[in-house]
């Protein structure tokens, strides 16, 4: 009789055993393919978002504001920082707090450009390149780039080079000539 309940009990501890095993290993693979899948996703969506910062910072930094009328001045842009700001909600579920914050500075400093652009439209004055603000927006960039391939296990990008930016006071055309004449060889 003892012999039986010992067994009953044995029985009892080893179905216990056994499930709570099962319940461990299907968590820990759960988990093991949700990393997996947002690992999977991280790589696109900070493609994706770095790419939108992109075209917004071309629109507003190097476009023609011109010719755009002023009535349509202050949605000058606007496509390409709904596309960013899409890719920034998004990158808000699945990356660090690191990346996140870094992508917001980048958005950030987009959208400075195009805000002093507007401000300097509007006080009658005529939209220059600002090199001090691209300068902010490539060190934003470059950092969000850092903090996501950091996230994704990745070396860091090259270091920054501000030599490679034209001078605030210099034409993009004197920043050409003054890069020509220092890689070409002079006339012997």
């Amino acid at each position: 009789m003892l012999s039986e309940q010992l067994t009953a009990w044995a029985a009892v501890a080893a179905v216990v055993i056994s499930l709570v095993n099962v319940g461990l290993s299907a968590r820990l693979v759960r988990r093991q393919e949700s990393t997996q899948w947002i690992r999977g996703h991280l790589p696109e969506l900070i493609a994706g978002f770095n790419d939108a910062t992109h075209r917004f910072m071309v629109k507003v930094h190097r476009g023609d504001w011109d010719g755009v009328a002023p009535e349509a001045r202050s949605s000058h842009g606007m496509d390409e920082a709904r596309e960013a700001l899409a890719y920034l909600s998004k990158l808000q579920v699945f990356a660090g707090p690191a990346t996140i914050l870094a992508a917001h500075k980048t958005f950030d400093a987009v959208d400075a450009i195009r805000m002093h652009h507007l401000s300097v439209l509007e006080a009658g004055g005529r939209v220059d390149q600002d090199w001090s603000r691209y300068w902010s927006y490539a060190q934003a960039n470059h950092a969000f780039m850092t903090a996501s391939r950091r996230e994704m296990g990745l070396k860091p990008p090259p270091a920054l080079r501000p030599e490679v930016l034209p001078s605030h006071q210099a034409s993009r055309w004197t920043a050409i000539r003054s890069w020509f004449r220092r890689h070409t060889p002079a006339d012997s």
